[in-house]
Formats: C-alpha cells, structure tokens, sequence
C-alpha cells in the first residue's frame, strides 16, 4: 500500500493542464459521492484560445465538479486542477486566546476517461498545511480533536494531511437514472457524513474548520477506504468499510490498517439544488488517547443555486458521536452568499457539547474524573471582496468575527465576552484539459 499512493499520484498529474481562472472555492457535489472531492469554479472559454478564460457559473448549478461528473466520458483523458489558499492573520480572544500569521489550503486534482463500459475517475486532494499551519494547530477557541505530542488539542484545529484523498472511482449506468459507483482509497472518505467542510460551498470563504468538524465530517480523510453505491432516480444508497483511526501527528505519511469500521448512507435529491443525506457509521478507537469506539450518525440538508450574478448556498448540519462516556453533538448551520459578481457574504451558527475538565484544564479528562458536559455556542459573519490581483487566479480581501456563548464558570478561562477575528487574502486557481467545445459548454450551462 506504500508504494500505491505514488504511482496513482503520477498517474493523476500526467495528462496535460491549460491554465484558466474560476469563479469560487471548492464546491460541494449536490450528488453525495463520498469519493468526488468538489472543486473551485472552473470557468470555461473557446477551445482555440490558450489560455482558457472563466465564464460566470452555470445558472443551474454552482458547482463545476458536478457538471463534469454528469458528462458523458470521453476515450481520452480529460483532466482538472484547481486549489484554494488563504493567508490569515488570526486572533482568536480571551486568555485561551493567541494571535498567528498562518495558511490553510488544498489543491484538487481530476483525471476521467471512459473504460469497460463506464466512467473511470483518479482524484486526488493535497495540502500544505503541515508547512503551512504550526503542528500544535492553528489557535480557534472550544475547537477540540487529535493531538499534539500525545496531549488532547484543545483550543486549536489541527493542521490536515499532506495527502488527504488518493482514490479511484468506476461507475457504469443501467439506465438514464440508475448507475453503480465503485470506490477505493488507500486515502479518502467513506460514506459517512456531508460533503467535509473543506469543500462546501456553503463554507467555501470561511477560512475556519467548524466546531463540529469531528461531529460531522472528520472522515474525510480516512485511511483503505471501500465503497459501493447505487443511485435509482433520486436516491443513492452508500456503504463503506474503512480503518476508523483518525490520522496520526506526522502529517507527511500514510498509516494503513485493518478494515474495522464500516459506514451507510442514505442521499436524497428531489431538486437540482436541494440534497438531503442520512448516514451512521462504526468507528473503532478513532481516537488515539481517548479509550473506546464511536458510533457518528449524521443528518444534514444542502441547498447551492446559482444566480445572475453569484450563488446562494446553505447547509444545515446535526451530528452526534456516540461514546462510551456518552452522545456528544455539534450541529450547525451556515451559507455563503456571493452577489453582484464581487461580493461575498458567509456566515456560521454552531452549538456544540464540550467537556469541562477539558476546557479548564486543556487536555483529555482522566476516566477517574466524572464527565461534566458542558454547551458552547458560536456565530461567525464575514465578507470578501474579490480585488484583481493575479491575472491567472481568482483573489480576494476579506475579514469575519465570532462570539460565543458559554456558561459563566468558564469566564476565568475565556474572559467575559472573547471576540476572535480573522483578516485574510484568499487566493483560487485552476485548470482543465482534454474537453472537446461540447463538454466546455456544458460546463457553463
């Protein structure tokens, strides 16, 4: 399995990329492959002029990963890259608090051809965020999850793997509205949760992971990943098998293990932009400090439709890990809205559960103490302007801030009223290559 992960990367990255800029970050597929990392806005130009330049979204669907997972493959290779970086200064308030200069980023890779009757797909996600983001994590108040030389992360969001999806997807139609979809990953995400916040668009200029990450989402990045689905008009029936051990604290490796944790998930879609999932799932010993095995169940709600001039994109979220001490949940809701071509306004409300002992005291809760739980509640709101920067990308300046809500105890440790702010340079790009003037235009259908 070591030596898998390399030869699929240079598989992926050897047909040839034409540079192109595109409209927004990484976008949620309203369909709910597991597999399909979405991707920043590819925007289409006439196939004689090199380089390619963006057109405004599609007005049906925001999302350019969906529309070329709906395009009929080709006998050649056809091929997309995009990524997504933020520069951010952050300070995060109260005396839990910090200030650092930091970057969170991943870059999306896409290969599609046709093959033994379907649609074959190579996908590939990666990050610098081991360079980018310090490895004790990157400061954001009530954030818990992982750990920093075998201490609970508390008050910091880890940084993610330099390899966060090495995968294969086939699929092959039986009708014009059932497929089956085949799926295998040394590295990716099984069919347990919403699409993971790094590629929502619904999150897409939020540079900040939710509070309920590992509620909802943390098995985006899941190591010898297996799964099955099967799509009949509107819905798609999901299941995996997969090694439930998050990601150790060397963040350049791989760490492959036994299938021991297996997830469902049931996907509704009754309009082109609504998406409705259901998912549970068996995780064992996810936690490398914490004893005991997870059950995560998952509802959430996805709503992305394209406008004249930008998208409106929102989610709902619910999610609980059932733990030997006990359910937890995080649930959330948030949007981005972009309009007047420009202009982005997002946004993100969460109530999560937390541990006391943790909190106050800044690492895991020794099974001798009893388990006090505890409410936190966050809103963030933030806006971005796109400004001309980069003749090749899509750049932005924007800025957001968050309050909280806690119980009064807690004041000795995060002050009375902490206000955390980001200021950041959001940087996009991308690429496509091998679409004949057809599947151009349906990209900007």
């Amino acid at each position: 399995m070591k030596v898998f992960p390399v030869v699929f990367l240079g598989l992926i990255l050897t047909p040839g990329v034409s540079t192109a800029q595109h409209e927004h970050h990484p976008a949620a597929a309203p369909t709910p492959a597991p597999t399909m990392m979405p991707m920043p806005m590819p925007s289409p130009a006439p196939a004689a002029t090199p380089p390619p330049t963006m057109a405004a979204p599609p007005p049906s669907n925001p999302d350019p990963m969906a529309a070329m997972e709906e395009m009929e493959p080709m006998d050649h290779w056809m091929t997309m890259f995009h990524g997504y970086a933020f520069l951010t200064a952050n300070r995060q308030g109260g005396p839990s608090g910090d200030r650092e200069f930091e970057s969170q980023n991943h870059f999306m890779a896409m290969a599609m051809r046709s093959l033994w009757g379907g649609k074959l797909s190579l996908l590939g996600t990666f990050t610098l965020e081991p360079a980018t983001i310090p490895p004790r994590g990157s400061a954001e108040l009530f954030q818990r999850g992982e750990t920093y030389r075998n201490v609970l992360l508390v008050d910091r969001q880890h940084p993610h793997d330099l390899f966060v999806q090495l995968g294969a997807a086939w699929e092959r139609p039986f009708s014009k509205s059932a497929k089956l979809r085949l799926y295998l990953a040394p590295r990716g995400e099984p069919a347990l949760g919403p699409t993971a916040y790094p590629h929502r668009l619904s999150s897409s200029e939020n540079p900040t992971a939710p509070l309920s990450h590992h509620n909802q989402d943390s098995t985006h990045i899941a190591e010898d990943v297996a799964t099955v689905g099967l799509t009949a008009s509107i819905f798609t029936l999901e299941g995996s098998a997969f090694h439930g051990r998050e990601p150790d604290e060397n963040r350049w490796d791989f760490e492959q293990g036994r299938l021991d944790s297996y997830s469902g998930r049931l996907t509704v879609r009754p309009l082109p932009e609504l998406s409705l999932q259901v998912s549970s799932g068996h995780l064992e010993h996810p936690e490398k400090i914490e004893p005991g095995n997870q059950t995560r169940s998952t509802a959430s709600i996805t709503y992305q439709k394209a406008t004249a001039d930008g998208f409106l994109a929102a989610s709902v979220i619910a999610g609980r890990n059932q733990t030997p001490a006990g359910p937890e949940w995080g649930n959330l809701v948030e949007w981005t809205w972009k309009f007047a071509r420009s202009n982005f306004l997002y946004g993100r409300l969460e109530s999560v559960d937390r541990d006391l002992y943790e909190l106050i005291n800044k690492r895991q809760r020794p099974d001798a103490v009893p388990r006090q739980r505890t409410a936190v509640q966050a809103a963030t709101l933030g806006f971005v302007r796109n400004v001309p920067i980069f003749r090749d990308a899509e750049t932005g300046l924007g800025g957001d801030f968050t309050l909280y809500r806690f119980p009064s105890r807690l004041d000795p440790i995060y002050g009375k009223n902490p206000v955390s702010l980001h200021g950041f340079l959001r940087i996009r790009f991308g690429s496509h290559a091998g679409m004949s003037e057809t599947d151009h235009s349906r990209m900007k259908m």
